[in-house]
């Protein structure tokens, strides 16, 4: 998966470990990572499934636990990485026109976040998200702050539009709230009709 690092440098990126908040305490679960048979992915902790294409191709665990900078995916190694950066890389599927899906989780207890849910994160992490973008070479068309419906529910949504060597981008950000974690979902294509029609594949578990 030759594009994964260069793709996934620049997706995710509400996921930033938020400044320390002060909120209360909410009831905490325990990590459990996603499972991809064939071609469905499946999160028993945030109620996900997704049905992807064939053609595109999942990132082997081997190749999560690289990005996360631990040995494995087990609940030992993950724990790990939460310490270590706050999130883990959970899912990530691509095609090979580049066109891409990325499951990030994040630990709001890292940042005494853990009160916030779905809206609140969208409304945190929006101020600082163009900036981060243009940091790491975007160009921003357009973003805003919505609401769509993602697996069934009506959810808090950051829709983008960007370009990168003059390539035009289309992403959703959708999030997906478990205890103390944010599931941050970032599906990324090259029109607005690819990328709704992708973020159309999730339903509840």
């Amino acid at each position: 998966m030759k594009n994964l690092k260069l793709a996934l440098s620049g997706i995710g990126l509400s996921a930033v470990m938020l400044l320390t908040a002060c909120g209360n305490e909410v009831e905490k679960v325990d990590y459990v990572h996603s499972t991809v048979e064939g071609n469905k992915f499946s999160s028993t902790m945030f109620g996900l499934t997704a049905e992807i294409d064939d053609g595109w191709t999942f990132a082997a665990d081997d190749e999560l636990a690289a990005l996360n900078q631990v040995s494995d995916m087990s609940p030992e190694s993950a724990a790990s990485a939460f310490t270590s950066t706050g999130i883990v890389y959970d899912m990530y599927v691509e095609n090979e026109s580049g066109s891409n899906i990325s499951f990030i989780v994040e630990d709001l207890s890292k940042s005494n976040n853990s009160s916030l849910d779905e809206q609140g994160y969208v409304d945190a992490s929006y101020p600082s998200l163009q900036s981060q973008l243009e940091a790491q070479g975007f160009t921003v068309d357009n973003i805003e702050k919505t609401k769509v419906t993602f697996a069934g529910k009506e959810t808090p949504c950051i829709k983008m539009e960007l370009s990168l060597m003059g390539v035009g981008i289309y992403e959703y950000q959708v999030y997906k709230k478990a205890g103390q974690y944010m599931g941050v979902i970032t599906v990324t294509g090259f029109s607005k009709e690819e990328t709704e029609e992708l973020a159309g594949k999730f339903a509840a578990l």
